[in-house]
């Protein structure tokens, strides 16, 4: 009678612990570079760097905190808005404004300004020129181009401001 009470016992056990087990969900990283912390803060010690397209499992879902498995089995904290729940089609740098939203896309009333932000174009350089635009702004424009922010430089603009990471979930 005790080994059929314990084959009950360890059938009622499985029922209540595979559930928890099958609900974890498969997560991507938006972009390369994703920090996987070993606590919920932002400053905590690095475990891991995902890149884009990464697999995770989720674990927990704390505020704007998601506690993740590593395929290698370790295990960390990630800002959820770095993950998505489809796997993304193509690279993504993590020096863009991904970096404080999340967001990997634009629109594309946001996308007809594109060439205006990358600098002038041979046809745009020759229409200034054909214009008398001042070489000046040319150069500022330039000037703009070439300007960069370090992911150290991000970070700190980040804790500063309190967005992306630093907005408030579990610091």
């Amino acid at each position: 009678m005790k080994p059929i009470i314990l084959k009950l016992s360890f059938i009622l056990l499985a029922f209540v612990l595979l559930p928890s087990l099958s609900q974890a969900e498969t997560m991507y990283a938006k972009k390369s570079g994703v920090k996987v912390t070993a606590e919920k803060s932002p400053t905590s010690k690095v475990v891991g760097t995902l890149g884009v397209g990464d697999q995770v499992q989720v674990v927990k879902k704390d505020g704007r905190q998601y506690q993740v498995k590593l395929p290698n089995g370790q295990s960390g904290w990630v800002f959820k808005f770095k993950l998505s729940d489809d796997k993304p089609a193509g690279k993504s740098s993590g020096s863009s404004l991904s970096g404080l939203t999340g967001k990997t896309t634009i629109a594309a009333r946001e996308s007809r300004s594109g060439g205006s932000i990358r600098g002038l174009k041979e046809t745009t350089e020759q229409y200034a020129q054909g214009k008398n635009i001042d070489p000046a702004h040319r150069r500022s424009v330039d000037a703009m181009v070439a300007f960069g922010v370090s992911d150290a430089e991000l970070a700190e603009f980040q804790r500063a401001g309190s967005v992306g990471d630093y907005s408030g979930g579990g610091q």
